[in-house]
């Protein structure tokens, strides 16, 4: 265990008595052993070999055993295998692994801007590039691996999940791997609807490093869970943070990783956290020799002193790939004392610590802060405990107020949420379909997507609560619709109207009716509720592939027959949420085909955070394509994103100034990137974070490497000559 100065440094006698007794249980790390596969390990590497199989199985519990080994064995006998994953970091760190498990030459990456050893018998790739080359017609693998399958709920890229589930021939084999599935079988009637076999279905329920929960009281202390006592009043104290980490290493409870809502907040607590030196700084020292000899830049790093002098370290998205990657490689080695991370390192990524802290149960959301969600919070709390390293994970939370502690006890019982399909047309989607399909078989492949088939449940759940509300019990009087006739009446009466034909003059149940016509407005306004949400979910999907289709045939990429025209060949390969505006800006001529300009438009639909500071680089056509495609999305009834809004001059709240576009202050930092400034300078000169320059760059090159393959010569140079500008150090 490293420690820390022998002034700060916490002891066990600190320690709550129950605490104290359960540590002592189960604090001794597992004796070495040669691994030897859980019994769900084998059944489920046994049933993939002839079949598709689904896996849900705690974090760290070893469900990429079971993938390493199905393609191991498939290169045995010259089969091949895709891994896909949801991030490009995870598919980074799965592609250095299995270089070393397969052989450099076997094994190769594809991810939007990148492509190594694309012939390769093993690929690495984001789930979107298996689903575009499903949409190419290319061979299939052998075996394809959906690493974090629950991401077929997540609202942005769950669509892409879903086709590769759809369109995946029957001889590829299907393995889904997740900890968070807890309406699998659910999923698998799905998937034997749409794959025409049911595949086989591994619960592991028993994780092989179990959870312990602690809190942390308003002091930083720990105690058992669930608090013994009431919530001590006044809040959190300022110095709860090192007085948590304190109590941590006293009760040897490191490595930890503490989860935070927010990058500034992450880079802060290591600042605070690092103020003592480790005892084993020298070892880390040692280690970083061979990071920095690979990545030169690191040496420059902001926080690359407190990282090798006190082990403690931030790990977010506004961090190059590359610190992202020590950051995980040294707490994997257990060369960190703690890591103070945002939800970054709780989404799939192999890198587990004895603890995982929770500093906080709320995350910020549109809307504000609200709760964490049951799949969030489990995913975080996944990361705690090392198989092989620890007898048992712990998972610290606040109880620094009767709200917290309440929240923190009912998430700690709680289920992970279910998966909700996310499916949702676009205009790619809708090309590529109709591109080897008639608009009818299109229209019938929706009814295969798992949205369709949730909402068939929905259909069903609904009907029946239509049936179920009471007709009116009023059958002898002498109107038809009583709601509609009662409402009438009252209003004629209200404006001295003549009423004596009117039914309600002569009714024989006028007073039974005056009496009951509050419940029945009720019931009926509640019938009418449930027949509209009837309708939205019967024709939801037909709707939205229909009104993109529609808006594609306006703009000439479909004929009046909804068949595919020539624009609307060549278009289909673009695979991007922005595809129609890029294709649009071809079509109209209005696409640069110098270098730096067309990087300049590929930078301003990059969907990251732009820098603070920039310039107008002259987008007016790329934000008149924009605002004339909203508009027919409107009319149309789409609800279009915020693309158009990224071109409007902006505010800064700070300076309290106009400022250019959103749009404008990425093309501009990518303009000077293409003219070669140095990183560092870059983004400084800009005041934009590392990691959000980084992916604007990548978004940047990813958008040109589609471009490449369309039929335009000069488009397709001026995309290529680009991107080869843009991908050099410390993008690489």
């Amino acid at each position: 265990m490293t420690t820390r100065n022998r002034s700060r440094r916490g002891t066990a006698k600190e320690l709550h008595p129950q605490l104290a007794a359960l540590i002592r249980t189960i604090g001794t790390p597992p004796e070495p052993s040669a691994f030897e596969p859980s019994p769900f390990q084998r059944e489920a590497l046994d049933l993939v070999r002839r079949q598709d199989v689904l896996v849900e199985a705690p974090t760290g519990s070893g469900k990429t055993w079971i993938a390493e080994e199905a393609i191991r064995e498939g290169l045995a006998v010259g089969l091949t295998a895709w891994y896909t994953t949801p991030l490009k970091a995870l598919s980074n760190q799965k592609f250095r692994r299995f270089q070393k498990l397969y052989g450099e030459e076997r094994v190769g990456l594809l991810t939007g801007e990148r492509r190594i050893n694309g012939g390769a018998p093993v690929i690495v790739a984001t789930t979107e590039i298996l689903r575009n080359s499903l949409y190419e017609g290319d061979r299939a693998p052998h075996l394809a691996i959906l690493d974090e399958a629950h991401y077929l709920s997540d609202p942005e890229r769950g669509t892409a999940w879903e086709e590769v589930l759809m369109y995946a021939p029957a001889h590829a084999r299907m393995l889904l791997l997740s900890a968070t599935l807890p309406n699998c079988e659910e999923l698998a009637a799905w998937l034997a609807e749409v794959r025409g076999a049911r595949p086989a279905v591994v619960v592991e329920t028993v994780r092989p490093v179990p959870l312990h929960y602690v809190v942390a009281d308003r002091w930083g202390r720990l105690r058992p869970f669930p608090a013994e006592i009431a919530v001590e009043a006044g809040g959190r104290r300022p110095d709860w943070l090192p007085s948590l980490l304190h109590h941590l290493e006293g009760a040897g409870l490191l490595p930890a990783i503490f989860f935070f809502p927010a990058r500034r907040l992450c880079d802060d607590a290591a600042n605070a956290l690092a103020r003592d030196a480790a005892d084993d700084a020298d070892a880390r020292r040692v280690a970083w020799r061979t990071w920095e000899s690979e990545f030169p830049h690191l040496r420059e790093h902001g926080h690359r002193q407190n990282f090798l002098r006190a082990g403690i370290a931030p790990h977010h998205a506004g961090h190059l790939t590359s610190w992202r990657m020590a950051v995980e490689s040294f707490l994997e080695r257990g060369l960190l004392r703690a890591v103070c991370a945002t939800t970054t390192l709780a989404a799939g990524l192999d890198v587990p610590a004895r603890t995982v802290a929770l500093t906080t149960l709320v995350r910020n959301s549109p809307n504000g802060p609200v709760w964490l969600s049951a799949t969030e919070f489990h995913q975080m709390a996944g990361r705690a405990g090392r198989r092989g390293k620890d007898t048992a994970g712990f998972v610290i939370l606040p109880a620094t107020d009767d709200d917290e502690a309440a929240q923190g006890e009912a998430l700690a019982g709680s289920e992970p949420d279910p998966v909700r399909s996310a499916f949702a047309p676009s205009y790619a989607q809708v090309l590529n379909l109709l591109r080897t399909r008639p608009l009818a078989v299109a229209l019938d492949e929706l009814r295969r997507s798992l949205a369709a088939f949730q909402r068939r449940k929905e259909v069903a759940l609904l009907e029946s609560e239509i049936g179920e509300i009471a007709p009116d019990p009023l059958a002898d009087r002498p109107c038809g619709a009583r709601v509609f006739t009662r409402a009438r009446y009252e209003r004629l009466v209200e404006t001295d109207q003549p009423v004596g034909d009117w039914p309600c003059t002569t009714c024989p149940v006028a007073t039974r009716c005056v009496a009951t016509i509050d419940d029945l407005r009720r019931r009926e306004l509640r019938r009418s509720e449930l027949r509209r949400a009837l309708r939205g979910v019967q024709q939801g999907l037909q709707e939205a592939f229909m009104a993109h289709a529609g808006i594609l045939r306006t703009f000439g990429y479909l004929d009046r027959d909804f068949a595919v025209t020539p624009d609307g060949r060549w278009a289909a390969s673009l695979r991007n949420a922005k595809s129609l505006i890029l294709s649009e800006l071809i079509r109209r001529a209005l696409m640069p085909i110098d270098p730096n300009a067309i990087a300049r438009f590929a930078a301003s639909l990059s969907t990251e955070r732009a820098p603070r500071v920039g310039a107008e680089v002259g987008l007016t056509a790329v934000a008149e394509v924009v605002r004339d495609i909203q508009a027919h999305e409107g009319r149309e009834g789409i609800d279009s994103d915020a693309t158009a809004a990224e071109f409007a001059p902006d505010w800064d709240r700070v300076m309290r100034r106009r400022v250019p576009s959103p749009a404008d202050r990425r093309a501009h930092a990518t303009e000077l990137w293409m003219r070669g400034w140095e990183f560092g300078r870059l983004t400084t000169e800009v005041d934009v974070a590392e990691g959000d320059m980084q992916r604007i760059l990548l978004q940047t090159a990813e958008l040109l490497h589609q471009l490449e393959a369309l039929p335009q010569d000069a488009v397709r140079a001026a995309a290529s000559a680009a991107r080869t500008r843009i991908m050099r150090p410390p993008l690489l």
